[in-house]
């Protein structure tokens, strides 16, 4: 009872420690897509070669017939390297900048600077965004480049903000200068434009006003054709935002956002994917460890393909958090594996000595069936033997009546005491069959008896019965002292002999002992 009680413990425990409860809420459709993700990132090459080749199409067409068209190629091909290679964004943006001076025209130069301005921000270089943009007169703009000069203000400002290494007080301060900004964009922005909606979008969100939000993150999502679009990953992503980050909330249908949102990234080949540090942060809390370092190492690598200087420091510091936790929850899944190891161990022991038990208990079961069995064969032969014998015995005894009895009526007076003598034929004869009849009985019972009666005697003082008897009269007293009757006197009257001759066969049996005699008495009663 206490080794199974024992054992049920140790397997409880065990598989409590084996499980790994899935914590992070999910859909029917979040493990394909957590898997779709993964085989992604396995051929993020092919993605890289597709964008080579839209960007290498885009080269060819270089130079354009006209200064303008120059300009808008080398715009495109900064904006197409814009999430891919900062300095070749960098590099062809400037190209364009040169070409919208030399054609004279200011609003190509306002609109290079603009994203210029934009570029650099975005790459970590704020002295030089704000230099940049500064040098745009903004009374001299209008209609869309003052969407973009104040989107592009906004964003500089988000950016200082959000970089944990400024001051406090400049952060809340240029925090304000965000919301300043963003509210003009609102201000001069088509309503139904994406940069009106993501603004008002981001506005109630933070202001607690979670319907609302996604209610424009909605008209956002229903105005965007191509829903493999780096613009849909943003709307996926925002969505995501909302609920994670604003209502505070993770549902299995954010979490799906989230990961469709990366999938549209590493197939667009973008080189700054805010949603896979998501993902790899959520995957992490959640234990699974192995999906988690495989993003973390394809994130860290794509930051440094990137090249910004913002996004590649903040990623090493981010990197080495994550890993610090893999680290952490690899050690804990190791002790814990070792606990269940140890745990499981146990309860295999446990198990083989309940199962030895078992065994022990069923051959004990099997032998005593055996004994039953044999037992009753011999209970039921030897009525039959033991019927037999009184039958013979009132057979011999009538004929014995009516020998004296004849004896007597012809006056043979002599006959019939030689007939009732006790050293007569007779009594010999009954003798002899009394002890054939009891040695083949207890052989029968005790089949290795004589065996293990010589095995505790001296090898040259054996035991060995003549061929016309079954037992000798030492062994016949030993097998009467196993039936249980050790007197003496019982036995001598048993073995129709002298108490003396019992007392002297025992002293004889006893000086050819090899071992002690308690111990012989204690293997002849566990015959």
């Amino acid at each position: 009872m206490r080794t199974s009680r024992l054992a049920l413990f140790v397997l409880v425990v065990a598989v409590a420690f084996s499980c790994d409860k899935e914590r992070l809420p999910h859909t029917d459709r979040t493990r394909g897509l957590i898997k779709e993700l993964l085989i992604k990132l396995d051929s993020t090459d092919a993605y890289a070669a597709r964008k080579e080749q839209q960007i290498e199409a885009l080269k060819q067409e270089l130079p354009g017939e006209t200064v303008e068209e120059s300009f808008r190629l080398y715009y495109n091909i900064a904006m197409a390297f814009s999430n891919n290679v900062a300095d070749s964004s960098l590099y062809y943006l400037e190209k364009a900048v040169r070409f919208a001076e030399s054609s004279g025209i200011d609003t190509l130069w306002q609109e290079a600077q603009i994203a210029l301005s934009a570029q650099l921000s975005e790459y970590g270089y704020y002295l030089e965004a704000h230099e940049t943009i500064s040098s745009v007169p903004r009374e001299k703009l209008e209609g869309r480049l003052l969407i973009r000069y104040y989107r592009a203000m906004g964003l500089h400002y988000r950016n200082v903000y959000s970089d944990y290494k400024e001051p406090r007080t400049f952060r809340r301060k240029y925090r304000g200068q965000f919301n300043v900004y963003r509210d003009s964009l609102m201000m001069v922005a088509d309503t139904l434009s994406i940069e009106y909606l993501r603004s008002v979008e981001r506005k109630e969100a933070r202001a607690g006003n979670i319907a609302e939000a996604r209610r424009y993150n909605d008209m956002r999502m229903s105005i965007i054709e191509d829903h493999h679009s780096a613009a849909y990953a943003t709307c996926l992503y925002d969505r995501f935002a909302i609920a994670y980050l604003y209502e505070k909330k993770l549902t299995g249908e954010a979490f799906d956002d989230l990961l469709e949102s990366a999938i549209i990234e590493v197939e667009n080949s973008n080189q700054d994917i805010a949603s896979l540090l998501r993902v790899e942060s959520l995957l992490i809390g959640n234990n699974e460890i192995k999906a988690a370092k495989k993003i973390s190492d394809y994130y860290f690598s794509s930051l440094q393909r990137l090249g910004s200087k913002k996004r590649v420091v903040d990623g090493v510091e981010q990197t080495i958090q994550i890993n610090d936790r893999n680290i952490q929850l690899i050690q804990k899944k190791n002790r814990e594996l070792w606990v269940a190891i140890t745990l499981i161990s146990l309860l295999l022991v446990t198990l083989i000595r309940t199962l030895v038990k078992i065994n022990r208990s069923r051959l004990k079961i099997i032998a005593l069936k055996d004994n039953l069995e044999r037992s009753d064969r011999i209970s039921k032969s030897y009525i039959g033997v033991a019927f037999q014998l009184y039958s013979s015995y009132i057979k011999r005894l009538d004929l014995f009546r009516t020998k004296i009895n004849s004896s007597l009526r012809k006056g043979h007076t002599e006959q019939a005491i030689e007939l009732t003598s006790p050293s007569g034929e007779i009594a010999s004869e009954e003798r002899r069959e009394l002890f054939s009849n009891f040695d083949r009985a207890f052989i029968d019972i005790f089949p290795n008896f004589i065996e293990v009666v010589n095995a505790c005697l001296k090898p040259e003082e054996k035991i060995i019965p003549k061929r016309t008897e079954i037992l000798s009269n030492e062994l016949r007293i030993l097998a009467l002292i196993k039936l249980g009757i050790g007197d003496n006197a019982e036995i001598a009257g048993m073995l129709h002999c002298s108490v003396k001759t019992v007392q002297n066969l025992r002293s004889i049996l006893k000086a050819r002992l090899a071992i002690p005699e308690n111990e012989f008495n204690i293997v002849i009663s566990k015959l």
